[in-house]
């Protein structure tokens, strides 16, 4: 079963455990004995009204419904509500995509809804006799856009909607993503055919085909692309005395167009000759002798067709040429190995040392490092990609909570409490089951690093791994010894007093904002007492200042690991680089962008991976080349957070980071056939004249790059 399909089955079971023993209230609750999932999403699309939460004043009175047409949660009506009185606007409503939301969750567990309830707390120590504004059995939010860092708030009347309300989302949302990874291609044509629909009657004639066809970049002869227009047109439907093709025509039309020459040579080689289909048999033969998949039988091969033929002939154990092509574009023919992406393949009983670690930098922001937002969501995201380590920037707050927020800037501020209960403890083994590490950059007083320290011992409970380590200990413990475990990464006095931090390592370099003139600047940060109840926390990942490679020999246990800036990392890549792979074999190592980097971009990650770090910290709130590679990484052992360095990275055989032997010598030969489903050209009405490139980045002698030839103006790329 796909993770899609699972979660529909998880939403269904969701909903059953919870109307056992509900029955229909005197208000016409959602909720009703039995009730099935077709009335709950019938009730969700009719809709109803709900408060929209913005902030402790800012409350919405929103008519919600979901367009099941358009798969999309609408809300209606522009007047809102402050609890203080009044009524205002926050302007029209955008629909929000149900392929776009991330999560349906449940209560108060958000940035809004937690300063709205920490509000209500307040104003019930003064007046505790009155009911509380709203009650957290009846909130949820909807989690979506871009790297689901989005947040819809929104409350209903009672506490039966509202689980209607996350049941049916919930339901919806996961069937449609599996619509989608069966044919999101198909859902992205159709919303083009749409906008290409000017007059909205729901078809489109020869000459509106080939007006959007060049708007999609594809190159054709217009008298064959009619003969397939005709062919496709199989309603026979005609607009002004003209055939025209509806939506799904309208599909059938453009893959037609799309076939390669290339891929039907392919499939006629091993199809019958006179059906022109493929059986078992025939593919099984293709899939041993051309993709050398030796180990693949009969039954596999029926599989095959089963998921990808889309006609009925499937049913009789045969294979068309349409069903061959999509199997070619599916995953399972990529040239990376899904399987490596769906599944913890790599032995992960090495210390924690040998591996190469998905982490995060100032997690806590979602934009700007000088003035942009802290948010609980950061760490949700981050998490939900399999980062494995996460910063915490904590400072003293009010009334003696800790706060995190990147400090001396303008950005906003959340509570340590918030982070650990509604991200850390909520979502840190959701996406991988192996060891979340907690950086801490620790700017709190004595009092507040204690209750730091108590925070995470109550929130985080039997996740936070507290038993010290042995003085004796040679190598860091592996992550799977460590499954379903916090660890904490900082710095802890070596006694049982209170010890200063005399460390001016490059991470108490800090940036900030001058209130003067708004100009950024940099200062040392001032030594912070370490408080000795640190010390139940921090074990396997201590901190401790660089200073030398050779001091490092000399001074470092296995569990001591520094935090490097970018430019000491990188002078340190080109000036010693063996001495860098000898010392990451060992001590876990931080590297981190220049505090320059104030929009949020990112250093280049392979460099320092190249010489063994681990920890290679990213704004994985942008979306750039380091983001990319980064992704690309940790997708080779099922995004799990964790990737077995090379044996060559080990030591396990011979190896220099400045001279690579012929004994590593790899030869990557790419034959390009076509490429399709390019972008438009920036100028309108051009079609682009694409080529194809190819890169290698990693070590430094393998950086090269390859290139085919430039086809003027073909859209759709023929490079053979």
């Amino acid at each position: 079963m796909r993770s899609g399909e699972a979660g529909v089955e998880k939403s269904l079971e969701d909903w059953e455990r919870k109307t056992q023993g509900r029955e229909e209230g005197e208000g016409g609750e959602v909720l009703i004995r039995n009730c099935s999932m077709e009335e709950v999403v019938q009730k969700i699309h009719e809709g109803s009204t709900l408060w929209k939460v913005r902030g402790v004043n800012k409350w919405f009175h929103r008519h919600y419904k979901v367009d099941v047409d358009n798969m999309s949660l609408v809300g209606e009506s522009k007047k809102w509500w402050s609890p203080g009185g009044g009524l205002g606007s926050d302007g029209p409503e955008n629909a929000v995509p149900l392929l776009e939301v991330t999560e349906v969750r449940e209560g108060w567990r958000t940035d809004t809804f937690n300063k709205v309830s920490s509000h209500s707390e307040k104003l019930k120590e003064k007046a505790p006799g009155e009911e509380p504004l709203l009650e957290e059995n009846r909130c949820f939010s909807v989690i979506h856009g871009a790297g689901g860092r989005e947040v819809l708030d929104l409350v209903a009347s009672s506490e039966e909607e509202r689980d209607a309300w996350v049941s049916g989302l919930a339901y919806l949302v996961q069937s449609v993503k599996v619509l989608h990874e069966e044919r999101q291609y198909d859902v992205w044509l159709r919303k083009q055919f749409e906008e290409a629909d000017k007059d909205n009657n729901g078809s489109l004639n020869f000459n509106e085909c080939c007006a959007l066809l060049k708007q999609l970049n594809i190159k054709m002869d217009k008298i064959h692309a009619k003969k397939l227009f005709n062919q496709a047109n199989t309603s026979k439907l005609k607009r002004d005395g003209e055939q025209v093709l509806e939506v799904d025509e309208f599909v059938s039309f453009y893959h037609s167009l799309l076939k390669m020459p290339e891929v039907e040579k392919l499939f006629k080689k091993y199809a019958s000759e006179k059906t022109l289909l493929m059986s078992a048999d025939q593919l099984l033969t293709f899939l041993q002798r051309d993709q050398g998949l030796s180990s693949m039988d009969d039954t596999g091969a029926t599989k095959l067709i089963n998921e990808y033929e889309l006609s009925d002939l499937k049913d009789k154990g045969y294979m068309t040429q349409d069903g061959f092509y999509h199997m070619l574009l599916s995953d399972m023919f990529d040239v990376f190995n899904s399987h490596h992406q769906n599944n913890i393949h790599q032995d992960m009983n090495h210390p924690l040392s040998h591996y190469f670690i998905s982490s995060s930098h100032n997690t806590y922001l979602t934009g700007h490092q000088l003035a942009g937002e802290s948010s609980v969501e950061g760490y949700i995201s981050a998490l939900k990609k399999g980062c494995r380590l996460l910063e915490l920037d904590v400072w003293d707050g009010d009334g003696g909570e800790p706060i995190i927020y990147h400090g001396h800037t303008l950005t906003s501020k959340i509570t340590l409490a918030d982070v650990l209960r509604d991200g850390i403890k909520a979502y840190a083994f959701e996406a991988s089951p192996y060891p979340v590490i907690l950086s801490i950059e620790n700017h709190l007083s004595i009092d507040q690093q204690k209750v730091m320290v108590k925070l995470m011992k109550e929130i985080l409970g039997d996740m936070l791994l507290t038993e010290p380590v042995s003085e004796d200990l040679i190598a860091v413990p592996s992550p799977e010894s460590m499954k379903n475990k916090v660890i904490v990464r900082g710095k802890k006095p070596q006694g049982n007093e209170v010890e200063s931090d005399d460390d001016d390592d490059d991470q108490d370099t800090i940036d900030y904002i001058d209130s003067d003139d708004g100009a950024s600047q940099s200062k040392k940060k001032p030594h912070k007492p370490l408080a000795p109840e640190l010390r139940e926390v921090v074990n396997v990942c201590e901190g401790k200042k660089f200073i030398s490679f050779q001091n490092a020999y000399e001074t470092y246990k296995c569990v001591n690991t520094p935090s490097i800036g970018e430019i000491k990392a990188k002078s340190l890549f080109e000036s010693s680089p063996d001495d860098f792979l000898k010392f990451t074999e060992r001590n876990v190592t931080k590297v981190y962008p220049l505090g320059t980097r104030t929009d949020s971009s990112n250093l280049k990650p392979y460099p320092f991976w190249s010489v063994g770090c681990q920890i290679v910290a990213l704004n994985m709130q942008t979306e750039d080349k380091a983001n990319f590679y980064n992704d690309a990484l940790f997708r080779t052992n099922g995004i799990c957070g964790y990737v077995l360095k090379p044996g060559i990275l080990l030591r396990e055989e011979p190896y220099s980071p400045t001279e690579l032997t012929d004994r590593y010598t790899k030869v990557l030969r790419v034959t390009i056939l076509s490429g399709q489903h390019l972008p438009n050209s920036a100028k309108k009405g051009d079609i682009v004249d694409p080529y194809v490139q190819v890169k290698v980045r990693g070590h430094p002698q393998d950086q090269q790059k390859q290139r085919t030839k430039v086809v003027k103006n073909n859209g759709e790329l023929d490079l053979v």
